[in-house]
């Protein structure tokens, strides 16, 4: 009877540590999982945002019925989805009908299909953003929809949405030996290792919310079926012991996670079987050490040798003990050092990227102080002299010439510090011969590299109202841009000219370059459009300055010259 109760209370303890073995080896696998979920979404949250700026999106939801405008937008749609890597890229007008779709040419087209009973159309419209994951309609195919409105400058011209699917996710999970699954709001499985447990419901679904469901077609023609889960105990902290199946399916230790920025939850099932070998190991183990201590009650000769051991025994396993706490100490710190260190290389990745652009203009600006520098430690060296012999005069001479070198680096530094501050969008009189001096003067390293000549023919009494530091971004993208398309040319020559026509200022900048090529001319403004070669450039630096001027009350235009070369007009409304 007393071996039973040993065997018995050493198996419950072997339970237990084994499932905290494997909830501790399991936590981070699960949140594993749910970061690369939510790192999945997040490759395209952003998506729509950027893409309600495009120019061809806006001038095919203002003219309703122009099937060229639609089929441009929707080739553009089509070559953002390839880039991207969206499963669709669509936009509806305002009574839910699609105007333009990323798989126009497709079977399964998106366009002339009517979304507006789809959840994500109607927040988009309300609340100017929305969110869906459910079957399509059209395709038969699930993802999840990010939707942005478009606004207009009377009201909303409609939405874009942009598609994705998870299942490449999935088919990842399903070579993994865990299984996964994730569940939303309603109770329905939406995403799974096991092909089996997909759209299925972990308990039923009431009739109300299946009407909402059939109204939303958010699982069309899908029978939402139950799948057999019983919970077989509740270990707390979002863990738990399921059973999926049938009486005779094994248990599996579930540990749940709610995935961020959604209403969906993630469960990692990691199989038993090692909790049960624990518990065999342990029982024949109790069973063996009540023996044992029956055999040396019996053996009195060896009494003092047994309570030895047993001393020893404790000793040894309290040594084991301190060790695995210094063990579980120093990997605790590793992990807080590893953890220390990865939070340190992001936030160095991302300081990196913002000072990236700032980088390319310092290293001009510091080949420009590389020859006052070594002009000043001439100077001091003869100043020395100089005074060594006593002659006063050369001295002056010399010490004057080191203050004006010294306050022309000041000039370079001040140049670059004022276009490094961080602008915070305060509009104010600005004169633009100061703002493209500015600017000239940061890109002067890189027009003497590429000899090119710089000219200007700007009215000193021209004022806009415009921020600064942002008015001298624009001037440098405009002007970088025009550097690099004389760049390698037998003729290389930029114009910056600023003039007065009526009550507005006009800024051009002309080359020399080849000029743009008329099919790229109506997607010169739109996101991630580049003529540039692939690693050169991202498509923004246009449509950024283009947004910056229009949130000043001006427009960015682009022209080929008659004579050769490329011109750029920026029309703001002239100050004073």
């Amino acid at each position: 009877m007393i071996a039973v109760l040993a065997a018995g209370g050493a198996g419950l303890l072997a339970e237990r540590l084994a499932i905290a073995q494997l909830l501790e080896q399991a936590g981070p696998r699960r949140d594993i999982y749910v970061e690369g979920l939510r790192s999945e979404l997040g490759r395209y949250e952003t998506l729509p945002s950027v893409m309600t700026y495009s120019t061809t999106l806006r001038q095919m939801l203002s003219a309703p019925g122009n099937e060229p405008l639609s089929q441009r937008a929707s080739t553009y749609l089509e070559q953002v989805a390839t880039v991207s890597g969206a499963a669709a890229i669509y936009a509806i007008d305002t009574e839910g009908t699609t105007r333009a779709a990323s798989n126009w040419q497709g079977p399964a087209s998106f366009v002339g299909m009517n979304f507006s009973y789809r959840p994500y159309f109607r927040d988009a419209m309300a609340k100017g953003y929305g969110r869906f994951y459910g079957i399509g309609t059209t395709s038969g195919e699930a993802g999840y929809y990010f939707a942005r409105s478009i606004p207009g400058p009377e009201g909303v011209l409609g939405v874009v949405v942009v598609k994705v699917t998870l299942t490449g996710m999935e088919r990842t999970w399903g070579q993994a030996a865990d299984r996964v699954l994730v569940k939303d709001g309603h109770g329905v499985t939406i995403l799974s290792s096991v092909p089996g447990w997909t759209f299925r419901t972990l308990e039923p679904l009431s009739d109300g919310l299946r009407e909402r469901l059939a109204a939303t077609r958010q699982y069309d023609r899908v029978e939402l079926r139950v799948l057999a889960v019983k919970q077989l105990a509740d270990l707390g902290g979002g863990a738990s012991v399921l059973r999926i199946g049938g009486p005779g399916t094994p248990p599996l230790l579930a540990m749940a996670r709610n995935v961020p920025g959604t209403d969906w939850q993630l469960l990692l099932l990691t199989d038993m079987a090692p909790v049960a070998n624990a518990q065999r190991i342990a029982w024949a183990a109790g069973a063996a050490f009540v023996l044992l201590l029956t055999l040396a009650a019996m053996l009195v000769r060896q009494r003092r040798r047994t309570r030895a051991a047993e001393r020893a025994t404790r000793a040894a396993l309290e040594r084991s003990a301190q060790a695995l706490e210094r063990e579980v100490a120093a990997r605790t710190a590793e992990l807080v050092a590893a953890n220390d260190d990865l939070r340190r290389a992001q936030d160095g990745l991302v300081q990196a990227a913002k000072l990236a652009a700032l980088g390319q203009l310092a290293a001009g600006i510091t080949h420009e102080l590389n020859q006052p520098l070594a002009a000043l430690r001439t100077l001091s060296d003869n100043a020395a002299a100089f005074l060594a012999r006593g002659k006063a005069d050369r001295v002056t001479e010399n010490l004057t010439m080191i203050g004006q070198l010294t306050e022309r680096m000041a000039r370079i530094t001040g140049q670059l510090r004022g276009f490094a501050r961080k602008s915070e969008n305060r509009p104010e009189p600005v004169r633009l011969a100061v703002a493209a001096g500015n600017s000239l003067a940061l890109l002067a390293e890189k027009s003497r590299r590429l000899d090119a000549n710089v000219e200007t023919a700007i009215d000193p009494d021209l004022w806009v109202r415009f921020d600064p530091i942002r008015l001298e971004q624009v001037l440098v993208n405009l002007l970088g841009n025009a550097l690099d398309a004389v760049a390698g040319g037998p003729v290389r020559q930029v114009r910056l000219e600023a003039v007065r026509d009526g009550g507005r200022a006009l800024v051009r900048v002309l080359d020399s370059g080849s000029g743009i090529a008329p099919e790229s001319l109506p997607h010169l403004f739109e996101p991630f459009f580049t003529t540039k070669p692939p690693g050169q450039g991202l498509g923004l630096g246009l449509v950024i300055s283009a947004g910056m001027v229009q949130d000043h009350g001006g427009s960015i235009h682009a022209a080929n010259r008659p004579e050769g070369g490329a011109m750029f007009t920026i029309d703001l409304p002239a100050h004073g």
